[in-house]
């Protein structure tokens, strides 16, 4: 009787013991399935980002076309405001390196769609071309 009451024993700690065991190894599953999506996610949205910029950039370029300076002004705000978040945040050194380059000439366009000056075009368009050469790659 105790010989099969420690039999009956060593099988139940056997049984948990597997289960705990096939539990783990799921879990473990999982977790790389979710790192490997959150890797994922983390590219994707850094893409959306770099197209909301490049959709940014393109707005500032079209007004600056149609010489509506002042709204051109606008897109240039809020593109290089996007532009120094996306480089803040990023962990990319390549994209962060273009990001600087792509705001050192603010003040410059500023000032030039400021007094309405075409000569902002060319550096818009600069910019415009830069930006969508990141996007593609």
């Amino acid at each position: 009787m105790q010989r099969k009451l420690v039999l009956w024993f060593v099988l139940l700690i056997v049984g948990f013991l597997a289960g705990f065991i096939l539990q783990y190894a799921r879990l473990r599953h999982a977790q790389q399935e979710l790192s490997a999506s959150t890797k994922q996610l983390g590219s994707c949205q850094a893409g959306e980002r770099l197209s909301q910029l490049r959709d940014t950039a393109t707005a500032m370029f079209l007004e600056a076309v149609q010489k509506n300076y002042g709204k051109a002004g606008q897109d240039s705000k809020e593109f290089f405001d996007q532009a120094q978040r996306i480089q803040s945040s990023t962990g990319d050194s390549a994209l962060r390196n273009l990001l600087r380059d792509t705001l050192a000439p603010r003040d410059q366009i500023t000032a030039d769609l400021a007094k309405g000056d075409a000569a902002a075009l060319s550096e818009i368009q600069a910019l415009v071309s830069k930006i969508e050469q990141t996007a593609k790659h």
